[in-house]
């Protein structure tokens, strides 16, 4: 029986019931489950085992995003217990190792993924519902910011906009995340209609396993020679808006290509 079998079979029986499925790669197996959570916002917790490359030792680690991201090894849930593994020569002995962390996820896992379900109280974060409303609506989003801010896209220069938004993120100091998500998304859309000038270009939702997110890549291979980036690069535009909002903007610069 493979690894792989094995795994599937002993922890499905655990996990698959609370609404759970399998998956794999060359280096793993998890599971995954996608729900709402108290917030109704799109969440995942994602259960992964895999092993040691340096010794035949079995871990098992979970994640979770549900508004913002987390990561527990099993000393986070399992009163005093080392986060060692547990060590196999045989399959018989993998097979055991497993079994034990089915009990494990029996006896304290379920109860440890219900309370990590639930998300922040502070809204200080974008949702996988705003990736998605930005890789659909990224044209209208930037239609609107350049309606709002008088601002003709012949005009600017990608510099200038960093500038620009670097500013309107110092205005916005004081206020919550709430109130300035909208904004932040139009920013973002816009920044991609600017690039768009000199750079080809494409919005992707990147699945990231525990969540998806959306990302700007520039994509080099389609440019003219005389282009002065060589490489494809991807940009997490949201999230440097967002710490630059909350940690200064000067690193904004990094966007100036």
């Amino acid at each position: 029986m493979k690894k792989r079998d094995i795994i599937k079979e002993i922890i499905g029986e655990v996990l698959e019931p609370e609404g759970f499925a399998f998956g794999e790669d060359a280096d793993s197996c998890w599971f995954i489950k996608e729900f709402k959570n108290s917030k109704g916002e799109i969440s995942r917790q994602v259960i992964n085992f895999y092993s040691s490359r340096w010794e035949k030792k079995l871990f098992i680690d979970i994640n979770c995003f549900s508004g913002i991201f987390s990561s527990y090894r099993i000393d986070n849930f399992v009163p005093d217990c080392m986060d060692d593994g547990l060590k196999y020569s045989t399959t018989g002995d993998y097979k055991q190792a497993v079994e034990i962390y089915a009990e494990i996820l029996k006896k304290y896992g379920l109860d440890f993924l219900k309370k990590i379900a639930e998300p922040p109280k502070e809204n200080d974060y974008f949702r996988e519902e705003d990736y998605y409303k930005l890789f659909e609506k990224h044209e209208l989003l930037a239609l609107r910011f350049m309606k709002e801010q008088q601002i003709k896209i012949e005009n600017i220069t990608i510099k200038e906009v960093v500038e620009l938004i670097k500013d309107m993120l110092l205005k916005q100091q004081g206020k919550t995340f709430d109130d300035c998500r909208e904004l932040f998304l139009e920013m973002a859309a816009f920044y991609g209609c600017v690039v768009r000038k000199d750079y080809p270009y494409k919005w992707l939702m990147s699945d990231v396993r525990t969540h998806k997110v959306c990302t700007l890549e520039i994509d080099p291979k389609q440019a003219p020679s005389w282009f002065a980036i060589t490489r494809k690069i991807s940009l997490f535009i949201t999230n440097d808006i967002h710490l630059a909002w909350k940690n200064g903007v000067e690193k904004l610069d990094s966007l100036i290509l």
